[in-house]
């Protein structure tokens, strides 16, 4: 019998049954408000209320964000974000695979000496992790190169182009700076066919004629492949990219937006506005690399998105 149907009648008889003694007398029903099902749902009520209030209070949850949380506070926000499924397995599978790819990086060009450039929305994710380890960040956002058949006809579609090279510059992506940096520039974009990230090389060095021998634009996914040094962690990777990179799943949960080529002079709109998802998946990506030990701020990454 549930608790919840017990009516003031029966009361009194249902407690006589479970504690075996037929000398209980109840004078006053107990009030229900004291029950243990409904403290449950007041602290869970609390705790969404503090989360809400937590992440109304910025735009992008950030590092400087996470260590304002201590006590009651940091536990709320972890547990209603943890209780969030979806999010929690996503910044979970997030965290795993950036730090493989990380190690894979790190071999290749030296610990963090390299700059992370995510194009579009797709890599976006892993750039997070990467974000909240240290490493410089960078996010560039266009989208539907895909959808065009050539390179030319990209630029004949683009409507901004002043604005959006300005941003660049903004972001540090320019001759003067990549060409005095001592960091490899990685410009990561998820491929399928591999024209996007094509036409994004020919948008960046051939019309904004920013090109440097430390400049390399590599898949994503490839490179996520490369990563992996065992056969779990190979099918993990390859989870990853057919749950997420083909089906544009994370796409929902990095907080940059959509910028179409032919709107390119919105880009000083697209300032973090995060979603609550996007603000959860920060909040736990953050948490999971605090609790590695691997969370570090980057003061370069304060213009970033």
């Amino acid at each position: 019998m549930k608790i919840s149907q017990i009516n003031q009648v029966n009361y009194a008889n249902f407690i006589k049954k479970i504690s075996g003694t037929n000398n209980t007398v109840i004078r006053k029903p107990v009030s229900f408000q004291a029950l243990p099902c409904d403290t449950f749902v007041s602290q869970n009520e609390k705790e969404k209320e503090i989360s809400k209030r937590v992440f109304a209070s910025t735009k992008k949850f950030k590092i400087k964000d996470y260590k304002k949380l201590h006590g009651e506070e940091l536990e709320a926000v972890r547990k209603v974000c943890t209780d969030d499924f979806d999010v929690y397995i996503t910044a979970k599978d997030n965290v795993d695979n950036a730090l493989k790819l990380k190690s894979y990086l790190d071999a290749k060009y030296g610990k963090d000496k390299y700059v992370f450039c995510s194009i579009g929305r797709s890599p976006a994710g892993i750039a997070r992790v990467f974000e909240f380890m240290g490493v410089e960040t960078k996010y560039i956002p266009i989208s539907g190169l895909r959808n065009f058949p050539d390179a030319d006809c990209v630029l004949g579609a683009a409507d901004g182009l002043k604005e959006y090279g300005r941003f660049l510059r903004k972001q540090g992506i320019s001759n003067e700076d990549i060409s005095f940096s001592d960091k490899s520039y990685l410009f990561y974009d998820y491929t399928a066919s591999g024209r996007s990230l094509l036409y994004f090389k020919d948008l960046i060095t051939k019309y904004f004629r920013i090109k440097q021998k430390n400049m390399h634009f590599l898949s994503i996914n490839y490179d996520l492949i490369n990563a992996q040094i065992g056969e779990y962690e190979l099918k993990n990777a390859n989870y990853y990219i057919e749950n997420y990179l083909q089906t544009s799943e994370i796409e929902s949960f990095s907080g940059i937006p959509v910028l179409r080529v032919s709107r390119l002079f919105d880009i000083d709109k697209c300032r973090n506005t995060e979603s609550d998802t996007a603000k959860k998946f920060n909040f736990l990506v953050i948490d999971m690399l605090n609790a590695k030990g691997l969370l570090k701020e980057n003061s370069k990454n304060k213009k970033s998105l």
